[in-house]
C-alpha cells in the first residue's frame, strides 16, 4: 500500500515538474498563436471600423458573406496560388538537382559548397526583398545594366511596375530565398538511403538513370511530399517578401491573400472583415496542415 502511495506521489511530482517545464513554451504559443487566432475569430463576427468605433455591432456571419462575395478575395487566392506553386515547383526541381550534386561522392570541398548553399537562408527576408528590389530597379538596377550591356534590351525595363513581370520577380526572389531549405531536406534524405542498394543495383547491371528512378526517387518520395506540403503552407502565408517588394502592386497584381487581408483590415479600417479573411485563410491552411501530418505519420510507420 505504501509502495502504491509513493508511486502516486512520484508520478504527481513528475507531472507537476513536467508541466512547469512546458509552461513557458505553452504561454508563448498561447499569446503568439492561439490568442490572436481566437481574437480574429471574435472580430470576424463584428462590424468593427477603426474610424467609426461608435458603430461597432455584432453582425454574425455577414463579414464572411461579404468577403466570399468579393471578387478581389477570389482574385487574391488565384494570385496566392500562382505565387505559391510558381515558387514551389522550381524549388523542388532545383533543390533536388543541387542536393544530388552536393551528395555526389566525387565532389571536392563538399563542406564548402554545402555551407555556401544555405547562405540565402541566413539572410533576413526583408533584406532579401530590398536587395532584389534594387537589383530590378528600372534606373539603378544591375539587371537592366547587364542586359543592356549584353544587347538583350535597348531600354531599361520597369520590372516591378509591370503587372506581368512583378509576380515573376517575386517568384524568382522567393525561389532564391527558399532553395536552401529544400537542398537541406533533400540532402538529408539522400544521405539516409543505404549505399548497399546502389551497389546491388550496379551488380545487377542497372545504369545511372535506372538507379535514380528505381531507388533514389521512390525512397526520397516521402521527403519530397512532406517538404512540398510544408513549403506550400509557408509560401501561401508569406507576407513580408511581397509587401516589401511591391506592396501588392502594381494595380494589385501581386496582392496575395495575406496582403489582401492587411489592406482590408488596416488600409480599409475594417478589422471585422480582416478577421474574417484570416479565419478563411486559416481554414485553407488547415487542410494543408492535415495532409502534412498525415503524410508525416505514414512516412514514420
Amino acid at each position: 500500500m505504501r509502495t502504491r502511495t509513493s508511486l502516486r506521489k512520484t508520478f504527481r511530482r513528475e507531472g507537476i515538474e513536467g508541466f512547469l517545464l512546458y509552461a513557458p513554451s505553452l504561454l508563448i504559443i498561447f499569446f503568439i498563436v492561439i490568442y490572436p487566432m481566437l481574437y480574429a475569430a471574435y472580430l470576424s463576427t463584428w462590424y468593427y471600423h477603426l474610424v467609426r468605433l461608435a458603430d461597432r455591432r455584432f453582425v454574425g456571419m455577414d463579414n464572411y458573406v461579404r468577403i466570399l462575395s468579393d471578387p478581389e478575395f477570389w482574385a487574391s487566392l488565384v494570385k496566392g496560388m500562382i505565387f505559391t506553386f510558381g515558387s514551389l515547383a522550381p524549388q523542388l526541381v532545383f533543390g533536388l538537382a543541387l542536393a544530388q550534386l552536393l551528395n555526389h561522392p566525387r565532389l571536392k570541398w563538399k563542406m564548402l559548397w554545402r555551407g555556401l548553399a544555405i547562405t540565402p537562408w541566413l539572410v533576413p527576408t526583408v533584406t532579401v526583398a530590398i536587395i532584389f528590389r534594387w537589383m530590378f530597379h528600372d534606373i539603378y538596377g544591375i539587371v537592366n545594366h547587364l542586359l543592356m550591356q549584353l544587347g538583350i534590351i535597348k531600354h531599361p525595363v520597369a520590372w516591378l511596375a509591370h503587372q506581368g513581370l512583378a509576380m515573376l520577380i517575386l517568384i524568382v526572389t522567393n525561389v532564391w530565398r527558399g532553395l536552401p531549405l529544400m537542398i537541406t531536406m533533400f540532402l538529408a534524405g539522400l544521405q539516409g538511403i543505404p549505399k548497399e542498394l546502389y551497389d546491388a543495383a550496379v551488380v545487377d547491371g542497372a545504369g545511372g538513370w535506372q538507379r535514380y528512378f528505381r531507388i533514389t526517387l521512390p525512397l526520397l518520395a516521402p521527403v519530397i511530399l512532406i517538404a512540398g506540403i510544408l513549403r506550400t503552407i509557408w509560401i501561401f502565408n508569406f507576407y513580408d517578401l511581397p509587401w516589401v517588394m511591391t506592396r501588392g502592386g502594381p494595380a494589385n497584381s501581386t496582392a496575395t491573400p495575406p496582403i489582401y487581408a492587411y489592406l482590408r483590415a488596416f488600409s480599409g479600417y475594417r478589422l471585422g472583415e480582416g478577421g474574417a479573411i484570416t479565419i478563411l485563410l486559416f481554414s485553407v491552411l488547415m487542410v494543408f496542415a492535415v495532409v502534412y501530418f498525415w503524410l508525416r505519420k505514414r512516412s514514420m510507420t
